[in-house]
C-alpha cells in the first residue's frame, strides 16, 4: 500500500526527456479547485484529474510492465466509478486503490487537503490531528506517541495500539483530520480488543524535523527527518561544531526519516568519509547512473551508530544501507520500510499532487533495498510498555552498542616507565 504522507519524494533527479511534464517545484499548495460536490463541474474535474494520472503513470512508471499488472485495463474499468465520485476525497480514494495495484509505496496521489497537511509537516509549525502520531508496521499503522492535553490523551489512547480505521475508512485510505470536526477512530489494543473513540481534530505542533544533543559519555546525537536543503544546512553546521568539539561517538537517528533528495543524501554521507566514495546506483526507464560523494572538509571519522525502523524509507535506507555496506556504521533498530524508489511530483488540476516512481536504486555493491529494506546489525523488538513509561529501547541499545565500540577503540594503559 502507498506509504502516504510519510515519504518525501526524491524530487531533485533530472529527466530531461520529460521537460514538458508539469513537475512541481515544491510541495507548497498552489491553490485548490473545489467545484460543488456532486455537480457536473465536479465530474468534469474528476475526469480530467483521473485521465491525467493514468496517462503520466503509464508514461513514467519505472517498471514498463507495471510489475505484471494490466494497468491500462484496470484504469479503464475503474474510470466511471472514479469520475462519478461527488467529492475530491472520493476521487483520491479511487486513485489510491488504482495505484495500489502497482505495489509501489512512492506512486500515490495526494488530495489537495493531504498536500496541505504534507506541506505543513515539512515546514513545521502547527498541524491538525487528534493528538497522536503513528509508525508503520507493514501496511498497518501503530500509535507511536500520544501528546499530552489532546483528545487522544484524554480518551486514553496508548502507544502500541493499532489504528484500524478513521471516519469509516481504513487507515491507509483515511483523509487528514479537520480542525473542529469529530471523527470516529477505531483502534485495536494490545489484547486484541477493538476500541471505537470519537476524537476531535485539534491544532497540534509538529515535532522539529532536526534535533541534536550531547548524551552522557560525550556521545553526539543527531536526528533529521528529511534529506533536503534546510536539513542539510543544519546537519553541516552540527558537523562543523563537532569538528571543534569532537564527540567520543555519534548516533544518527533515521527512524522517522522518509527520504529526500538523492544529491543531498550524497552530500550528507560525505561528512562520514575521508575519501571519494560511490553511494548509489540508479536504474530507470531512461538511464542507469552511478552516483559519487565527495568527502567534507571537516568530516567526522569516529565511531557511528545509526538508528532505523519501519519509518525509515527511501534515501534514509540508502544512507544507512551504504554505511552498513562500507562498514562505516553499526545499524540498530528494526528493518526499514523497503521503499527505495525515486519519484517526481506532478501538479494536478484540482490542486493535489501525483507522485510517480521513476527510478529504483541499489547500494554501490548492488544490494537491492526495494521490497527488502536495511536489516539492522542489532535488532531491537517493539517494547510498547517501555515507550509508555517514557523510555526509548532503540536509543538505549544504540548507546550501548556505541559505548562498546568506544571501549574497544581505547588503548589499554601500559606500564609507566620509571624516571
Amino acid at each position: 500500500m502507498p506509504f502516504r504522507l510519510t515519504l518525501l519524494a526524491l524530487a531533485a533527479l533530472s529527466l530531461g526527456a520529460c521537460a514538458s511534464i508539469p513537475y512541481a517545484r515544491t510541495y507548497e499548495p498552489q491553490g485548490i479547485v473545489l467545484p460543488a460536490d456532486g455537480s457536473p463541474e465536479r465530474a468534469g474535474l474528476n475526469a480530467e484529474v483521473y485521465d491525467f494520472v493514468v496517462r503520466y503513470v503509464d508514461k513514467l512508471f519505472y517498471k514498463p510492465d507495471f510489475g505484471g499488472v494490466a494497468f491500462e485495463q484496470e484504469a479503464a474499468a475503474r474510470r466511471a466509478e472514479a469520475v462519478s465520485q461527488p467529492t475530491s476525497d472520493g476521487l483520491h480514494v479511487e486513485l489510491t486503490e488504482l495505484l495500489d495495484l502497482l505495489d509501489d509505496d512512492h506512486t500515490v496521489t495526494l488530495s489537495p487537503l493531504e498536500r496541505q497537511r504534507f506541506y505543513e509537516q515539512l515546514t513545521g509549525g502547527q498541524a491538525t490531528g487528534y493528538g497522536f502520531t503513528v509508525t508503520p508496521r507493514g501496511d498497518e499503522r501503530v500509535v507511536a506517541t500520544v501528546l499530552p492535553d489532546t483528545p487522544a490523551h484524554s480518551a486514553g489512547v496508548l502507544p502500541g495500539w493499532r489504528v484500524e480505521s478513521a471516519a469509516g475508512r481504513s487507515v491507509l485510505l483515511a483523509q487528514p483530520a479537520v480542525l473542529g470536526r469529530t471523527d470516529t477512530i477505531v483502534f485495536v489494543d494490545e489484547t486484541g480488543e477493538r476500541r471505537s473513540l470519537d476524537l476531535e481534530g485539534v491544532s497540534m505542533p509538529h515535532r522539529p524535523r532536526f534535533a541534536t544533543r550531547r548524551l552522557d559519555g560525550n556521545i553526539a546525537y543527531v536526528r533529521f527527518d528529511d534529506f533536503d536543503v534546510q536539513r542539510y544546512r543544519q546537519y553541516m553546521a552540527e558537523f562543523e561544531a563537532m569538528a571543534e568539539d569532537p564527540p567520543a561517538g555519534l548516533i544518527i537517528d533515521l527512524r522517522i526519516n522518509g527520504g529526500g533528495q538523492l544529491t543531498i543524501t550524497g552530500q550528507m554521507s560525505g561528512w562520514l568519509y575521508s575519501d571519494r566514495r560511490d553511494y548509489a546506483v540508479v536504474y530507470g526507464r531512461f538511464s542507469n547512473t552511478r552516483y559519487f560523494m565527495l568527502p567534507a572538509p571537516k568530516a567526522y571519522l569516529g565511531p557511528v551508530v545509526m538508528l532505523i525502523g519501519p519509518g525509515s524509507a527511501s534515501a534514509a535506507e540508502l544512507f544507512a544501507g551504504v554505511a552498513q555496506e562500507k562498514d562505516r556504521a553499526t545499524i540498530v533498530g528494526q528493518t526499514s520500510r523497503g521503499a527505495v524508489t525515486g519519484t517526481r511530483p506532478i501538479e494536478l488540476a484540482d490542486g493535489g499532487l501525483l507522485r510517480v516512481g521513476t527510478i529504483v536504486m541499489t547500494t554501490p555493491g548492488g544490494k537491492q533495498l526495494e521490497g527488502v529494506g536495511v536489516i539492522p546489525d542489532i535488532v531491537v523488538p517493539d517494547d510498547w510498555q517501555a515507550v509508555r513509561e517514557g523510555r526509548d529501547p532503540t536509543l538505549d541499545a544504540g548507546i550501548a552498542a556505541l559505548e562498546a565500540i568506544i571501549a574497544e577503540q581505547k588503548p589499554v594503559p601500559g606500564p609507566v616507565a620509571a624516571p
